[in-house]
């Protein structure tokens, strides 16, 4: 019997290594934490402990099981880089304070027959995509919800993997609007677990993928001209049995408190961005058009708003559905960081001003402290100038190494030209 312990770095990338147990309590693995920007080479020994209740068979492997761990620098010391345990730390903190919040996912990503790249820098950089399908237009003309062969045999598969054997609860899933594009929703759970679930699904979906001969990507926006893919996150906030977020005499079915949380993810969005959008390709994907937030706006069932109020149909319903975040940004970190910024606003009785009734992209010229940032590095510089609000649980360091490793990637891709720029200037 084989064991994977799988584990996320500091950008949200899945690693995994497998160890024979020693026992069914002793699932531990010791890893070199320079090799993962975790540890100067000098002190590189890191620790992975095992969480038992994520245990579970992979269905693809003979006698090989999964589980999701924890990376300490010694024993019985978390490493205060894991992204894990800032998800903990949320919860735990939220706790602290007598709330519990829940959180729900939709994750979309795109499923190609190929994804070709020539990749010699410095003389070459192409790529070319595969379609599995091509959607035409939009409305009637799009691929929503359409029942199609190819991705709905491997959108089955991936479902009931996830749900038969991960313990995902997979509340449903369907093409979506793009060429080649699938959704899944999740439903909700708290801040470390649903993190593990987005974590499993892209494991899962890019196995399945690769097994049909296929290939999954989570990018962003991975073709010009379409919608990107988002990672739209669900939240409700709870005391004991009661969602703190329902009034059932508003005319939204939302209470006081939700207005105040959406307060604060809107006051906070221009920092937020470079943790739940946190790739150059993602500020693609955030632009007018496609269905992803430009305006920090909010409405009822509003997918051109950044925060969206979708309509309630009971009281366990009462949510806001924060629509920036895409399937690039490392979940624990990301969802740690939007539930720390709407408790900044119920803190401080954040006003989020009218719902919007129209498409915001319908709306006059927009205030820039009013929109989101249109690049990674502009993104970054909100983030040093307002993270107060995550200081309850991102510590000094983790804000700084976060920041590092996001600026380094932002020089290594904008240094390298593309091919639109070789369309554009070869011939000038």
């Amino acid at each position: 019997m084989w064991v994977e312990l799988h584990y996320t770095d500091r950008v949200g990338r899945l690693r995994a290594v497998r160890v024979a147990p020693l026992s069914a309590d002793a699932l531990v693995a010791r890893v070199d934490g320079s090799s993962i920007g975790m540890a100067p080479v000098e002190k590189s020994d890191l620790l992975l402990i095992a969480d038992g209740s994520t245990l579970r068979p992979i269905p693809w492997l003979d006698r090989c099981w999964r589980a999701i761990s924890d990376i300490y620098v010694a024993q019985n010391v978390r490493h205060p880089l894991d992204p894990r345990y800032t998800a903990q730390r949320v919860e735990e903190y939220f706790g602290s304070l007598g709330l519990r919040p829940l959180v729900g996912v939709e994750v979309e990503f795109f499923v190609f027959k190929a994804i070709k790249m020539l990749y010699r820098v410095p003389a070459v950089v192409a790529y070319k995509l595969e379609f599995v399908d091509r959607s035409f237009g939009r409305g009637l003309d799009s691929n929503y919800h359409v029942v199609e062969g190819v991705l709905g045999g491997y959108l089955d598969e991936v479902a009931l993997t996830l749900r038969n054997y991960f313990g995902v609860d997979v509340r449903s899933y369907h093409h979506e609007v793009a060429s080649s594009q699938v959704e899944l929703s999740l439903g909700a759970k708290g801040p470390r677990a649903i993190s593990d679930d987005i974590q499993t699904v892209k494991y899962v979906a890019k196995y399945v993928a690769s097994a049909r001969g296929l290939k999954a990507t989570f990018m962003p926006k991975p073709v010009y001209g379409e919608n990107g893919s988002g990672m739209h996150v669900h939240v409700s906030l709870w005391r004991g049995s009661t969602n703190l977020f329902y009034d059932p005499s508003d005319d939204y079915g939302i209470s006081q408190v939700a207005r105040y949380f959406i307060g604060g993810l809107l006051s906070h969005s221009r920092a937020l961005a470079a943790v739940v959008a946190p790739t150059v390709n993602s500020y693609k994907r955030l632009v007018p058009g496609y269905e992803a937030p430009v305006y920090a706006t909010w409405g009822l069932a509003n997918r051109s708003a950044m925060v969206r109020v979708p309509r309630v149909l009971a009281p366990s319903d009462a949510r806001v559905e924060f629509r920036p975040p895409d399937p690039s940004s490392n979940p624990y970190l990301a969802i740690a960081a939007i539930l720390l910024a709407g408790l900044d606003g119920v803190r401080k009785s954040v006003d989020p001003g009218e719902s919007l009734e129209r498409s915001s992209y319908e709306l006059p010229r927009i205030p820039r402290e009013r929109t989101l940032p249109r690049s990674l590095g502009e993104a970054l510089d909100e983030l040093a100038s307002d993270s107060d609000f995550l200081k309850p649980v991102f510590t000094k360091d983790l804000l700084e190494a976060y920041v590092e490793v996001k600026l380094r990637e932002l020089e290594e891709v904008s240094s390298v030209p593309t091919p639109t720029e070789f369309l554009k200037y070869h011939d000038v």
